[in-house]
């Protein structure tokens, strides 16, 4: 049988990683997706020993080959078309009709050298601690990649650490090791086009994490002198599910959550981390939530995380609000079967 070789090259820069949503983008790597996916079906019922790779860029491109070859081959095959048309860091996102299980784009460290690696950046970086396998980080050298800018790290981190790892402890280790968070980092100050300069960030690889989380200790402090020291817990736990999200859906957009509005979704909303939860019954447990189903669910993961029992008010009176909790708490299942009624209760 003839080698099937094609691709889908996006061209976009790193910036993409870091900008709003875009649905047509997802919708075409969703749809590529399923054309190969469909494809190969076809193929396997003529002959059940073709196999399929799909490579993806750093970039976000996918290139694809099919043939009569062993997996390993046709993966090969498929990350040397990558490097051919000048794709960087390919990687073997599907194997045949199964995801790839040792796909990632994980950030590393390098603890000799002092090291921080994530997606095209390498910078200098201290290592202060580590707490159920996720290692704190002080940043030593700018990252400066537009429109993502993190200042090198000058503050004090303790306390600021301390409540940062207090809030880890919530969570059962067996969902931490599969939650996808890798490295806490500490920043001075934090910018990103079009957002402003937030307390925090979690970007991502278009549908997948890096698992880091920065810090922004400047933004923080202020916050603290403000005694709004509670800010941070939910600045963490709604990147974090930024984070978990990535892990949970892979590829696809989130229609199975989007489906649950009677609302669209419209961009525009500030961040406000300190803002009441929502009770106009409307689904959205904040203004910030209605941008997008991203920052949806990550705004009502942090308000579940640090005032669970005004949540428990909320769901009993907004139905859409109660369907969103089910859903999330069942993905989180799937990742942990220690996300239980204990679990729930111990933050209640």
């Amino acid at each position: 049988m003839k080698n099937k070789i094609y691709f889908l090259f996006f061209l976009f820069n790193f910036s993409l990683l870091y900008a709003d949503t875009k649905s047509e983008f997802y919708n075409n790597r969703g749809k590529f997706i399923q054309e190969y996916i469909d494809e190969l079906k076809e193929d396997r019922k003529k002959d059940p020993l073709i196999n399929g790779s799909v490579v993806e860029s750093l970039s976000g491109s996918f290139f694809v080959k099919m043939g009569k070859f062993s997996q390993d081959d046709i993966d090969q095959q498929a990350l040397e078309l990558c490097e051919e048309k000048g794709g960087e860091q390919c990687k073997v996102r599907f194997q045949s009709l199964m995801i790839n299980p040792n796909y990632n784009r994980f950030a590393s460290f390098q603890i000799l050298k002092n090291i921080f690696k994530y997606a095209a950046v390498e910078t200098k970086a201290s290592y202060v601690r580590e707490f159920e396998n996720i290692i704190f980080l002080n940043l030593d050298q700018d990252i400066s990649t537009e429109p993502f800018n993190c200042t090198r790290s000058t503050m004090d981190l303790d306390f600021i650490f301390d409540i940062i790892q207090s809030q880890i402890s919530i969570y059962p280790v067996s969902f931490l090791n599969k939650s996808g968070l890798k490295f806490i980092v500490a920043c001075d100050n934090i910018s990103v086009g079009g957002t402003g300069n937030p307390e925090g960030a979690a970007p991502g690889h278009f549908d997948q994490s890096f698992g880091v989380f920065f810090l922004s200790i400047g933004k923080i402090n202020t916050q603290i002198q403000n005694n709004s020291a509670n800010i941070i817990k939910h600045i963490f736990h709604h990147e974090f599910y930024h984070i978990i999200d990535s892990t949970l859906k892979k590829i696809e957009l989130d229609y199975e959550w989007k489906n649950l509005n009677k609302n669209s979704y419209r961009e525009g909303h500030k961040a406000n981390p300190q803002a009441p939860i929502k009770t106009d019954g409307q689904g959205f447990v904040s203004d910030y939530a209605m941008n997008n189903e991203f920052e949806d669910k990550a705004e009502l993961f942090a308000y579940l995380i640090t005032k669970n029992k005004d949540m428990r008010k909320v769901m009993a009176q907004d139905k859409i609000i109660f369907n969103k909790v089910k859903l999330m708490i069942q993905r989180m299942k799937s990742l942990s079967n220690d996300i239980n009624g204990s679990f729930w209760s111990k933050i209640y």
